[in-house]
């Protein structure tokens, strides 16, 4: 993943950066080695993003943001528990997305597991060739000046929460 989304994730913040002053990005990485694969992409595409750059600690870097822009899988899942907007990235193969199309194997109406259970598009997707700084940009901008559908979002993300709560604890 990090090969196919350090690419239109590192242009989306040079981006947004580019428009927006102020802007902090904090990137958790499920391990170093990532983090490492990472800041070779990140000194290779944009060595002047100043951005955190985390081994872990994904948790704690969504619940702090503001937005969140992630690749589609199960982040999308933690960032709605964590009740945070966000943006939803995924670029698969050229030869696997054309092999899924051309047998129609997708049959659902959204690729990030929130919409699926949200039922609707509260994430914005950026799908294959979506998936690029120009058209994610704009839109995570927006987000982020939206206040009022940033507090939607949570409210609805939070009604999920409850919904999926089924006490197996007890």
């Amino acid at each position: 993943e990090v090969s196919r989304f350090a690419a239109p994730m590192l242009e989306t913040a040079l981006w947004c950066r580019a428009r927006k002053a102020g802007l902090r990005f904090v990137v958790p990485m499920v391990s170093a080695g990532l983090r490492d694969l990472l800041e070779t992409e990140r000194a290779r595409l944009a060595p002047d993003l100043d951005m955190q750059v985390l081994a872990g600690g994904s948790r704690t870097a969504i619940a702090a943001a503001d937005v969140v822009l992630t690749a589609s899988g199960t982040a999308t899942l933690e960032t709605l528990l964590l009740r945070r907007p966000m943006l939803v990235a995924y670029r698969l193969h050229a030869f696997t997305y054309a092999l899924v199309k051309a047998l129609r194997l997708i049959k659902v109406p959204y690729a990030a597991m929130a919409n699926l259970l949200a039922g609707e598009a509260l994430a914005p997707e950026f799908l294959q060739g979506r998936c690029r700084a120009e058209l994610m940009g704009p839109a995570l901008l927006a987000m982020l000046e939206d206040a009022p559908r940033r507090e939607l979002i949570r409210r609805r993300y939070a009604q999920i929460h409850a919904d999926l709560r089924r006490d197996a604890a007890r």
